[in-house]
């Protein structure tokens, strides 16, 4: 697998826009001076993941210092240059608010600040779609590019949302029970709507006039694609179930669960990589 960077890259960001969302919707509705610190503790780690795609996206390149000529590229807004610039500005506004909430500056602003930031991750996402939305290589040329990469946000970004909040659930009572439900609620629908969705993906991806079947193009592919359906399953499943039932607390549940779909989604995404070999003219 050759692209194994920016597999890396688009999952993590993807996941890490998710999460962010979530922890920042949080924030947004509460008042507490206590759980506002805790929840903007937790931005710490949108911090670690991010910079964790971006080390990969620059192991990509062969010469990384060629990363400033994005610069250029904004000049015809090429989708590369976008990306890389909403990704810089996303991390720079979450570190603002993130510095702006633990200093007490400006509080006024902070909000304001907070939802310039959700606005670029939004727009990161959508960001990171688009370079791949190209006519160029039909099987990546649909709205499915863009259903996939927004539903990776959340499908990353809710467990693992729930995990930070275990984490610290002595501290956060009973808004983290609340809380853990109300994410376990969103991701038993996340689970439907992907599993619904991905299914109609491949069937579409049946459909397109391809040199050969898609599907098997490598011989890994059928054992990719059960391994994403399969993991998804068991890590949403799992957790969806227990929390709806009650067991809201335990943080190894939740770290197992975000474990298994970040491997899914990793798997999903080698797999829609190598479509690329579909290209005009390869």
């Amino acid at each position: 697998m050759q692209q194994l960077s920016l597999v890396i890259f688009t999952v993590l960001a993807q996941g890490t826009v998710g999460l962010f969302l979530v922890l920042a919707t949080l924030l947004m509705f509460n008042q507490d001076a206590k759980r506002k610190q805790l929840l903007t503790r937790m931005m710490g780690v949108v911090l670690v993941m991010l910079g964790i795609a971006g080390g990969a996206a620059l192991a990509h390149l062969g010469q990384p210092l060629r990363a400033f000529n994005v610069i250029f590229g904004l000049e015809h807004l090429s989708a590369l240059s976008v990306e890389i610039m909403t990704t810089s500005l996303f991390g720079g506004a979450v570190f603002t608010y993130g510095a702006m909430a633990h200093f007490g500056i400006l509080e006024k602003l902070q909000k304001l600040v907070l939802t310039g930031a959700m606005g670029l991750g939004i727009l990161l996402l959508l960001a990171i779609a688009n370079v791949y939305t190209l006519t160029t290589v039909p099987a990546w040329n649909s709205g499915w590019t863009i259903f996939q990469f927004v539903m990776t946000a959340f499908v990353i970004g809710l467990p693992a949302a729930a995990l930070l909040l275990r984490s610290q659930s002595a501290k956060l009572g009973t808004f983290q029970k609340n809380t853990d439900r109300a994410l376990a609620t969103l991701g038993f629908v996340t689970l439907g709507l992907v599993l619904v969705g991905y299914s109609l993906y491949l069937f579409w991806l049946g459909q397109v006039e391809l040199p050969v079947n898609p599907l098997g193009l490598m011989d890994y592919h059928g054992s990719l694609i059960l391994a994403r359906l399969g993991l998804l399953f068991a890590g949403l499943g799992v957790w969806v179930i227990a929390a709806t039932r009650g067991s809201n607390s335990g943080v190894g549940l939740a770290a197992v669960s975000t474990v298994l779909v970040l491997t899914a989604e990793l798997c999903g995404r080698i797999f829609f990589y190598d479509l690329h070999m579909f290209a005009s003219g390869m």
